[in-house]
């Protein structure tokens, strides 16, 4: 598949990790077209860190980041990994007052299946690391880039689903990955990738 997907407007490029204010600000200065922040879950309240344990916490409050989104579509990757931490339950909840504004990522298929049932507008990412039947109530996955095939792609594409996936920092990857037709990238780059996206449209225009 030749980047059939790859237009101006649906390819998404999803910066990556916009955890503390300064690497958000420069996330957002790379143009992107959404932004992933993660979230754990510490006494009910959302914290922004991506390990489990929120040892790397900036102290980043999430309500200031989605501030600081200005407009970019902020997209939470729910870090829920029972027992490790919370339950899926409870990061809903915590999520519930905010589900109109954000989409939401996560490896918990019963945490996005939630999300679904309790307000079904929510862009919903399945996220995954190795290869595995695409059984979700999301509308994109999430696949690690090198998990991603054509026959992945074809097979996501024939049942509606978008394919994103990450993290993907290395202009040849980038390449490659387009020609295979996903839908967006998440990259520490956006800049990078967004450069890579006009240039492959350009190709095939």
């Amino acid at each position: 598949m030749a980047a059939a997907n790859l237009n101006a407007v649906a390819f998404e490029i999803q910066a990556h990790r916009g955890n503390d204010s300064l690497t958000l600000r420069r996330l957002l200065a790379g143009s992107p077209t959404s932004l992933e922040l993660d979230v754990g879950l510490a006494d009910g309240q959302l914290v922004v860190a991506h390990d489990v344990d929120h040892g790397d916490a900036s102290g980043l409050a999430f309500e200031h980041a989605l501030r600081l989104t200005n407009g970019t579509q902020p997209v939470v990757e729910a870090k829920c990994f029972p027992p490790e931490t919370p339950s899926a339950h409870e990061f809903v909840q915590a999520l519930r007052p905010y589900l109109a504004q954000v989409s939401v990522c996560s490896f918990s298929e019963s945490l996005l299946a939630e999300i679904s049932r309790l307000r079904g507008g929510v862009e919903l990412t399945f996220l995954f690391d190795r290869p595995q039947p695409i059984v979700t109530v999301a509308r994109t996955i999430g696949p690690r880039h090198d998990v991603v095939t054509g026959e992945l792609v074809d097979a996501a594409h024939a049942v509606g689903l978008r394919v994103v996936p990450w993290t993907v920092n290395d202009l040849r990857q980038m390449a490659e990955l387009m020609d295979l037709g996903v839908d967006g990238l998440v990259t520490d780059e956006p800049a990078l990738a967004r450069e890579v996206a006009q240039s492959r449209l350009a190709a095939v225009a």
